[in-house]
């Protein structure tokens, strides 16, 4: 635990947890019960700012290859917030999933931590706020754990694909063949969340501290990815 455990890694969380509460403070005095993108990009961006972490990714096509699973992912998010169906709990829990991913894929694990530190005092703040996820919090969330695997990939090509890919499910969940019926969807979290799991260890340790980790991974992980959304919305359906 040493290794992880360090004064650094410690500040860097405190400092995304003050930041993140103070925000979600903010937001509470504004009387805002739906929260959208705007609190996550503020909570996270202030607190890389402070901490002199608010350095944008490196250049590169893979880069730009995880910033569309990014694009894909907050689509997946904002539709899955937008469907009253969804068990907000599954959605938080694949978020907390996302972010561990992203922390064990990348080289540099600062933005993580941050991150991390920042959504648990936005969570806090929400709660004494009884505030509510609109579906442009999916978006938020997105690019902000987006940007920590790419900031944290350090110029490592497949840091950056796996680190992105962590996002699990949520890129996959554009693909929706139709509305669901609540109670379909709600008994359909328990096999997402433990796919999201297997995506994320799989985008994590299968593709982002592999050297040389290949195409042929990413596809398998995005065919399962795809697989599963499909069949858990169509059985939601029956």
């Amino acid at each position: 635990m040493g290794r992880y455990l360090t004064p650094e890694t410690l500040r860097l969380w405190l400092s995304g947890l003050g930041v993140g509460a103070l925000t979600g403070l903010v937001w509470w005095a504004g009387k805002r019960r739906r929260w959208g993108a705007v609190p996550f990009l503020v909570a996270v961006f202030v607190a890389a700012g402070l901490n002199g972490r608010s350095d944008w990714p490196r250049w590169s096509w893979m880069s730009v290859a995880g910033g569309i699973v990014i694009v894909l992912a907050g689509a997946g998010a904002a539709g899955l917030l937008a469907d009253p169906a969804v068990d907000r709990r599954w959605f938080a829990a694949g978020a907390l999933a996302s972010l561990a991913g992203v922390w064990a894929g990348v080289p540099e694990t600062g933005p993580a931590l941050l991150v991390g530190g920042s959504l648990a005092g936005l969570a806090g703040s929400a709660a004494l706020a009884r505030a509510r996820l609109a579906p442009a919090a999916g978006i938020g969330l997105a690019a902000v754990v987006g940007w920590a695997a790419l900031s944290g990939a350090a110029g490592r090509p497949w840091a950056a694909i796996g680190g992105t890919l962590c996002t699990g499910l949520a890129p996959w969940s554009v693909l929706r063949p139709g509305r669901t019926r609540p109670t379909g969807s709600r008994s359909a979290g328990p096999l997402r969340i433990i796919t999201h799991g297997l995506l994320v260890v799989l985008a994590a340790r299968w593709i982002g501290v592999v050297p040389h980790a290949g195409w042929a991974r990413v596809a398998a992980v995005a065919l399962i990815g795809s697989a599963v959304t499909l069949a858990t919305r169509r059985s939601a359906m029956m």
